[in-house]
């Protein structure tokens, strides 16, 4: 036989022990040495080390080798299974971890997600994780919800309006839903959730009983077909949310502009004149009246006046003053041949004349009364007084130059 070569052990694994490093050494039986044929470089199982030394107990000792390496193995394996990779979606943004929890909330807390008491997980919290597993927050937002008219600030945690109505046991077959079912929901986000209701439509004079899910009075309107004007107005609103049992009134308003004239008065002035004879009283200028236009805006609802309103005004026509002349002229008298005695009356007439029942048309005639002595000279242009004891009717200005007319009667000297 060849001799036995002699070899320096090879070095050993990295990271690896002996056997006689660890915790525990199994016990081997000693049996009969068997020496091998030749000296043949092998490799320790167990330590992982070279050596060129006859293998003794073999049998046994590879066995034991063996399941060792199978414990290692399978821890290995054991290992690789436990550790799973998941992705988290939260708040918009996705990532991957490497994980050994065993639940959906297990994997999150280790991760650092903290949740909110009212936000929830997909799949739940409790659910077993699996490798490959996707994990969504759904975190909890205050969103507004509004049911035929009626409004109200939920929590929820819904991705998408038509989950926010499942989770709020919202009845939404049939209804109209604002935005559509697969608009995802942000915080502060309004839905709106119109149910059939029936109500009653008023509108020229007619009343119509309907069923509708429209989302506003409006709405309803242009499904009835019934065209509003520009002024026109809507009970309650146009905006308004048709609830069960509700009126919708439509209220024909319209506007007229009205233009109304009015006059406006002239002043009266007097002159004197020289011309004219004391009392008497001559238009000289005639007043002229002026016009005044007024606005007013007249708003009708259903064909009745509801409110008028003041535009302005302004003027067409200056108004123009009268003008009358007012006598100054006083009769005048020579030396007088001849008088009569007698009572004196008076009658309105203008100016400083008298009525003579025989004296000519334009005789001047000089009056006094006997009295106190004051006079006054007039012109005869009528005739009179047929009364017995009266001599001469005086004008009622030329009266009372000598006395208050309510004396009446005076007892007077005529001459001329």
């Amino acid at each position: 036989m060849a001799s036995r070569a002699t070899a320096s052990p090879a070095p050993r694994a990295t990271g690896l022990t002996r056997p006689g490093d660890w915790d525990f050494a199994p016990e081997i039986p000693e049996y009969p040495r068997r020496e091998l044929q030749s000296d043949a470089q092998i490799i320790d199982l167990v330590s992982l080390q070279y050596t060129t030394e006859p293998v003794k107990n073999s049998a046994f000792r590879g066995i034991i080798r063996v399941a060792v390496a199978l414990s290692l193995a399978a821890g290995c394996s054991l290992y690789l299974q436990a550790q799973k990779t998941v992705t988290v979606a939260d708040r918009g943004t996705e990532r991957s971890i490497e994980t050994f929890a065993p639940t959906v909330g297990q994997a999150l807390s280790r991760a650092g997600v903290t949740l909110g008491p009212s936000d929830r997980t997909l799949p739940a919290r409790d659910v077993p994780l699996a490798a490959d597993d996707k994990i969504e927050v759904m975190r909890a937002r205050d969103v507004v919800v509004v049911i035929n008219g009626e409004r109200k600030t939920e929590l929820v945690t819904g991705r998408t309006v038509d989950e926010v109505l499942k989770e709020l046991s919202v009845v939404s077959r049939g209804a109209l839903i604002a935005p559509a079912p697969s608009t995802p929901v942000d915080a502060g986000d309004e839905i709106v959730v119109a149910q059939s209701v029936g109500a009653t439509v008023v509108y020229d004079g007619n009343t119509q009983a309907v069923r509708t899910n429209v989302l506003t009075a409006g709405g309803l309107l242009r499904q009835l077909g019934v065209v509003l004007g520009p002024f026109d107005r809507v009970e309650p609103s146009i905006v308004a949310y048709p609830s069960e049992g509700s009126t919708i009134r439509v209220v024909r308003v319209n506007q007229a502009i009205e233009k109304l004239h009015s006059k406006i008065g002239f002043s009266r002035q007097t002159e004197q004149s020289s011309k004219l004879e004391m009392g008497v009283r001559k238009v000289s200028k005639p007043g002229v009246e002026g016009i005044r236009e007024n606005s007013y805006r007249i708003l009708y609802e259903d064909g009745k006046v509801k409110s008028r309103t003041f535009l302005g005004a302004k003027t067409l026509r200056e108004s123009s003053a009268e003008i009358t002349l007012v006598g100054t002229q006083r009769p005048s008298l020579g030396a007088a041949s001849q008088s009569q005695t007698g009572k004196a009356s008076w009658y309105h007439m203008p100016g400083l004349m008298a009525a003579h029942r025989t004296l000519p048309f334009g005789t001047v005639v000089r009056v006094t009364n006997v009295a106190n002595g004051k006079q006054v000279t007039v012109t005869i242009r009528d005739r009179g007084p047929y009364i017995d004891g009266r001599i001469i009717d005086l004008s009622d200005t030329a009266f009372e130059q000598l006395s208050p007319t309510s004396r009446g009667v005076l007892n007077v000297k005529v001459e001329w």
